[in-house]
């Protein structure tokens, strides 16, 4: 998914967005104007090139941004901008599968105030807010966000819990002095086994307190994650 200069979906986490700028261009038949390229200006990254060269989504550090007068700086009529000011606080990997086919079509980034979709479908770049609905495509795009198993290890100082998705990923839960964050790990639970390849950091926010405890409720809403139907939550403490 990354171009060129490497941007990773855990430098995306945390970082504030500060601008957004959109290239457009006509394709037929269609004669609205679609979109092409956008960058994200992120505070620590600069601007961040979003592209769709075929199946999927590719997205690497641009320095030299958008220079194309076409573009347009924060429109209106794209969701991100409504999240201006705020920090990327999760960002998950969105898979299309259709039948014995399956590639990642995007990402999914969270914000304090809701989440948004960035998708590369069939070379079209599509931004789509909280409430849009993609028909029939929906059911071809999976999110691996729900837990079937869920350990809490610690009550306080810090807060944590090993987690499992649905999808077979271990994650680790921690919050500490107001700040939550979600990591998985390819190895498991046992710190031994983790190792830098594979492990990445998925979400982080703080919540302006110093807290040291929060109830699992509270820490899967900033998170992204939700527990599935039936999942298992232990205190293995």
């Amino acid at each position: 998914m990354i171009d060129e200069e490497p941007v990773t979906t855990a430098d995306l986490v945390g970082a504030r967005l500060t601008r957004v700028t959109a290239a457009r261009h006509h394709r037929r038949p269609v004669t609205a104007p679609q979109l092409s390229h956008l960058w994200l200006h992120l505070e620590g990254l600069g601007p961040v090139l979003f592209r769709s060269p075929g199946s999927g989504l590719s997205f690497r550090a641009d320095a030299a941004g958008a220079t194309d007068g076409t573009t347009t700086t924060d429109p209106a009529d794209l969701p991100l901008t409504r999240f201006l000011g705020q920090s990327i606080r999760s960002v998950g990997a969105i898979e299309y599968r259709d039948g014995g086919s399956a590639f990642t079509a995007g990402l999914a980034l969270g914000f304090e105030g809701g989440r948004v979709r960035l998708l590369g479908l069939d070379g079209a770049l599509l931004v789509v807010g909280p409430e849009e609905h993609l028909g029939g495509v929906e059911a071809r795009l999976h999110e691996d966000t729900a837990l079937a198993r869920v350990v809490w290890t610690c009550s306080s100082s810090p807060s944590q819990w090993d987690a499992w998705t649905t999808g077979g990923r271990y994650l680790y839960f921690r919050y500490r002095h107001g700040e939550g964050s979600v990591e998985h790990f390819p190895g498991g639970p046992d710190p031994d086994t983790w190792v830098e390849e594979g492990s990445g950091l998925l979400a982080r926010w703080h919540d302006g307190s110093r807290g040291g405890a929060i109830d699992l409720a509270d820490f899967l809403v900033p998170a992204g994650l939700r527990l599935a139907p039936n999942s298992e939550v232990l205190d293995g403490r």
